[in-house]
């Protein structure tokens, strides 16, 4: 038995959320691999908190402080602990020596004399002072950074009630969200507007949960994709149960009553290519092969799923899919070797072969990613791929980002084979204070969900040709 870390909520940040689903398996009869797993239990009584214990979620106690091993409680984070030269009988607590009843306090003057090193503020910090809330902010990009040879384009605000985001191939770009009113729906799909014209449609265009996953008591997980032909809008969801069952979302934008849904359990990411949606899940439709690659072939009436790419025996988790402009498809997995996100370029040859031939690529044999880290999203940027690089990390399990990076694509031999590039930074983090929510192809650029104090909005950014 499979399960994934999956959440889904209202808000932007919930899409981000639910990119950590590419994720871990854990054994039959095992209850987590990590305290992250616990999450899930809810909140713990107060002193106490879940950990995952011999892949059990088990109440522990919050370990306190000993006041007597406390630095001084003026002293900045990253320097030397207050020397002990305070006029009063009991030395600093900085210094383990006292029960930290008599310790200096950090805002008293030493011997009278000089003040105490920890009266000072660190960048803000000691004074209690969010380092945010003085940081300087681009109107589009707030603190990040872009890489050398890319430039921020057009920029819209963007409602604080959207999901992921899909755009059409063009030349009229577009946009398509899923709106979640709660955890149980209604989970609709709705237009975005025009880029850069972005505006929440009113009226939902299809609901995305199939007729027999809707109602109070039908707890969806939504997949962080919405993907477009042009015509087709594809979204997915999954729910609880053995295998994680799930479906794929087809809305039709040319004759809406033809839209429908595929069984699709365990999908988590998909991708566009001539002629068929490419899904990365445990199975499409009729057919079912484990996590692998399928497609379902929207060139032919009625459309038809059959299994393409093959992925390799590490795999823990559905992974991340992404398409460049000249046809490559990155596909991914999580690791259960590596515990990370791993990716690989397959070559259009390969691809449109597999839908021809119905015999599977094997994803492995295809050139790797070298990302250098995990990530949690990946679209296409021209004829390349950006990825977000990042990773959730203990004790809060938030996500801390690093950056926004693209590896360019150069097909060989005919379409038979793929170069990669070297790692290219297109947005860096300089620190927290704004982050990455979304990213997804915009024609040959990339659209980047930003959000920081200043609220969410998207932005176009451009290669320097």
């Amino acid at each position: 038995m499979k399960t994934e870390r999956m959440s889904s909520g209202r808000r932007l940040a919930w899409v981000l959320t639910t990119f950590a689903v590419a994720l871990t398996g854990v054994g039959c009869g095992e209850e987590c691999v990590d305290d992250f797993d616990c999450r899930e239990k809810g909140t713990p009584p107060a002193g106490q908190r879940y950990a995952c214990v011999e892949q059990r979620c088990e109440l522990t106690s919050i370990p306190e402080a000993d006041a007597g091993t406390t630095v001084d409680a003026g002293t900045d984070a990253g320097t030397q602990v207050d020397a002990g030269t305070d006029a009063g009988p009991q030395t600093d607590a900085g210094t383990g020596s006292d029960a930290g009843t008599g310790t200096d306090a950090g805002t008293q003057p030493d011997a009278g004399t000089q003040p105490d090193a920890g009266s000072g503020t660190d960048a803000g910090t000691d004074a209690g002072i969010d380092p945010c809330s003085i940081a300087t902010y681009d109107p589009k990009l707030g603190t990040l950074q872009l890489g050398a040879g890319f430039v921020a384009g057009e920029s819209a605000a963007l409602p604080d009630t959207v999901g992921p985001v899909g755009v059409t191939p063009g030349p009229t770009w577009s946009l398509y969200t899923v709106v979640s009113q709660s955890d149980v729906g209604p989970h609709a799909l709705h237009s975005l507007g025009t880029w850069p014209q972005v505006s929440l449609g009113a009226t939902p265009l299809f609901d995305v949960a199939a007729p027999d996953d809707r109602g109070p008591s039908a707890m969806l997980f939504l997949s962080p994709f919405v993907e477009t032909d042009g015509q087709h809008v594809f979204t997915g969801y999954t729910k609880s149960g053995d295998g994680f069952p799930g479906s794929v979302s087809l809305y039709d934008s040319a004759t809406p009553a033809a839209s429908t849904y595929v069984s699709a359990p365990s999908n988590f990411s998909a991708g566009i290519v001539p002629g068929a949606l490419l899904v990365n899940g445990g199975g499409l439709d009729t057919v079912s092969a484990g996590l692998a690659i399928y497609a379902l072939k929207t060139d032919t009436a009625p459309f038809t799923a059959l299994k393409v790419g093959t992925l390799p025996p590490e795999t823990g988790g559905s992974g991340f899919t992404a398409v460049s402009t000249n046809g490559v498809a990155m596909l991914g997995y999580y690791s259960k070797t590596t515990f990370a996100n791993r990716g690989h370029a397959v070559a259009p040859a390969k691809v449109s072969q597999a839908l021809r031939s119905g015999t599977p690529f094997v994803v492995a044999d295809a050139p790797l990613l070298d990302v250098g880290s995990n990530f949690v999203a990946a679209a296409g940027q021209g004829p390349g791929v950006a990825v977000l690089r990042g990773d959730f990390l203990p004790p809060t399990y938030d996500f801390v980002g690093t950056d926004v990076s693209r590896f360019a694509f150069t097909v060989t031999d005919g379409g038979e084979g793929v170069t990669v590039s070297e790692r290219q930074p297109v947005l860096t983090y300089v620190d927290q204070c704004t982050s990455v929510k979304l990213i997804t192809s915009l024609g040959t650029d990339l659209l980047v969900g930003v959000d920081d104090k200043n609220g969410t909005r998207l932005v176009r950014v451009q290669q320097v040709q």
